[in-house]
């Protein structure tokens, strides 16, 4: 208000004469108050004329049209990319007495595939040598080779010999059954809607045993002893031909496989095996599928790694197979039997190992990714 007195008391008369001067202490107060308040007020800014408010808003135009002819690509790779978060697969601490038939399924394994048969051919083998070796003795002393065939098996001996192969396979069948049956809300696969559906590695395992039995059956009508010793090796074969048509031919599903849905694309075997036998023997429950299944889905190398696992196992398979054949028939019966044996438990040993520390490795990589920001989907 003091700023405007002062302006009307300094302004020029209609006739264009010099201000009025306003006498006394008014006109002094209020020049003071213009003069402390126009010092406190900020400039006005500068008023442009048309010519040069088209120039000034030239440049923005210029650099909006220019942001606009973008290209999208590399605008978006000049964005910032968003750090994915890493996710621990197994976060349970399971304990082995959580269920004990899972826990001891190894132990069967190792016991009824390996020491039992042992026993049982092994024992009636050395017994029949002795009467072979005295009966020789006793006919063609002095005589060797001894004329009288050497006893290297009998149907019912190597046929028990070989049963008790399964008896392993059987019990871990059996406890993984009754984990999903009795504990369905814990472990079983996502989209599983009653207690028997079980899992796809139950169904694969049950086949697989019945697959198993064939070369018995033939050994058995045909009195092909060498026969019986290739059971280990058609269960091996079947889960090689499923692994082949999941790695090599993908379609798309017709039904709902663990915790995938149908029409989906088929993943490879190992991925299967590895989501059930973590979720249910490692006691990982349901909690693991989830993770894990978000993991394959959102990590291209997750997906790479089990590719590779499938196809590592499937040469394996191929290598057991070539040398469990050499050593059936090059070598007699009783040095094959136990020789067959101790080279599926080496094979599978050996490429386990390796598979574990593969695994490892490749986690390791990944959780380097996660941390520099650099996982592709």
């Amino acid at each position: 208000m003091a700023e405007v007195l002062d302006i009307s008391a300094r302004a020029p008369r209609d006739g264009g004469g010099e201000p009025d001067q306003v006498s006394g202490g008014n006109s002094h107060q209020l020049q003071v108050g213009s003069t402390s308040e126009s010092q406190t007020r900020p400039a006005e800014p500068s008023r442009l004329d048309p010519e040069q408010r088209q120039v000034s808003h030239a440049p923005s135009m210029g650099a909006l049209s220019n942001a606009r002819t973008l290209d999208p690509e590399k605008s978006a790779s000049a964005l910032p990319r968003l750090k994915k978060k890493e996710t621990k697969l197994a976060q349970k601490e399971a304990h082995p007495w959580q269920h004990l038939g899972i826990t001891l399924g190894l132990p069967m394994i190792l016991i009824f595939d390996l020491v039992i048969p042992c026993i049982i051919y092994y024992t009636w083998y050395n017994s029949h040598k002795s009467n072979w070796q005295r009966q020789c003795h006793e006919e063609y002393p002095g005589q060797h080779p001894c004329p009288i065939s050497r006893p290297e098996f009998d149907e019912n001996i190597l046929g028990s010999a070989i049963a008790s192969f399964g008896v392993g396979e059987l019990w871990i069948l059996l406890a993984r059954m009754y984990r999903l049956f009795f504990h369905r809300d814990d472990c079983a696969p996502l989209l599983s809607r009653n207690r028997w559906e079980l899992d796809a590695t139950s169904w694969v395992y049950a086949v697989a045993l019945i697959v198993s039995l064939i070369p018995f059956v033939v050994a058995s009508n045909l009195a092909i002893p060498k026969l019986y010793l290739y059971s280990p090796a058609f269960l091996m074969t079947f889960l090689g031909c499923l692994m082949v048509i999941t790695t090599l031919y993908p379609f798309k599903i017709p039904i709902g496989i663990n915790s995938q849905a149908r029409g989906t694309r088929l993943r490879p075997f190992i991925y299967y095996a590895a989501e059930d036998f973590i979720a249910v023997d490692g006691l990982q429950d349901r909690e693991f599928r989830v993770r894990y299944n978000d993991r394959y889905e959102t990590n291209k190398a997750f997906r790479r790694l089990f590719v590779c696992l499938t196809l590592w196992w499937m040469l394996g398979i191929c290598v057991y197979i070539g040398c469990l054949s050499a050593v059936i028939w090059t070598l007699p019966l009783h040095i094959a039997f136990g020789l067959s044996l101790g080279i599926l438990f080496s094979w599978i040993a050996v490429w386990a190992a390796t598979t574990f520390v593969w695994v490892k490795i490749e986690i390791e990589r990944e959780h380097k990714a996660y941390e520099a920001g650099t996982v592709e989907e």
